[in-house]
């Protein structure tokens, strides 16, 4: 029997949680400025593209 999506979603969450509390666990680092202007770019690069698709620009 397939177990449901709850369940996988549960039991997942479960062993990510049991990882995290190992003690040699090393969390990532935050984002720093670089990281959050690199996303911006993106963001602002995927905005363009759609406009340009919308405005018939881009086929």
């Amino acid at each position: 029997m397939e177990k449901s999506i709850e369940e996988l979603i549960y039991e997942e969450t479960d062993k990510r949680l049991k990882e995290m509390q190992e003690p040699g666990y090393e969390f990532p680092k935050p984002a720093n400025k670089a990281d959050w202007i690199g996303i911006a770019a993106a963001i602002g690069f995927s905005i363009l593209l759609i406009v340009l698709c919308m405005t018939g620009v881009i086929e």
